[in-house]
């Protein structure tokens, strides 16, 4: 088995990012509250590029519904925690992750912990999620933390500030 390195790891990103903001990458810390459509997708896509630390959040578990159109959704993963079939996925991809996982989802009583030593939130809950990403959106704007929210529109995900 090969071993890891993370810089020939993400030696491809060069040219998209230059070589110190792949090192800073490495350093920064996102965290997605919501691992189904949208969210898992981030952090896949996030982890590949180098990004070194996340806090993940979601309470649900993959479902039959869920394979037209999330990551971490196989016939194998059916029942199974999306925090964890995702965590697994993102460690799959680099294995020095740092991952701090929130199995029962974002709620007033852990937005402080959630969020704490974030650099940038990325904003995956459900479309109806509405109170949930009220409370994790303002408790960003306390802290001063980027915030990034996207959504589906059919099969294409528009992105916002």
């Amino acid at each position: 088995m090969q071993r890891f390195s993370y810089d020939e790891a993400f030696s491809r990103n060069i040219g998209w990012v230059t070589a110190g903001e792949q090192q800073s990458l490495r350093r920064k810390r996102a965290a997605i509250a919501g691992l189904g459509g949208v969210g898992g997708a981030h952090l896949l896509a996030l982890t590949r590029l180098g990004v070194g630390a996340f806090h993940i959040a979601d309470s649900d578990a993959f479902d039959l519904p869920n394979l037209n159109r999330q990551a971490g959704a196989l016939v194998s993963t059916l029942g199974r925690p999306k925090t964890d079939v995702l965590a697994n996925m993102a460690k799959d991809i680099n294995p020095q992750l740092d991952l701090q996982i929130f199995p029962d989802g974002v709620s007033e009583t852990n937005l402080d912990r959630f969020l704490a030593g974030v650099d940038v939130y990325v904003d995956g809950l459900d479309f109806f999620a509405l109170a949930a990403r009220r409370a994790t959106f303002a408790a960003c704007a306390r802290r001063a933390r980027h915030s990034r929210r996207s959504a589906t529109r059919g099969r294409r995900s528009v992105a916002a500030a």
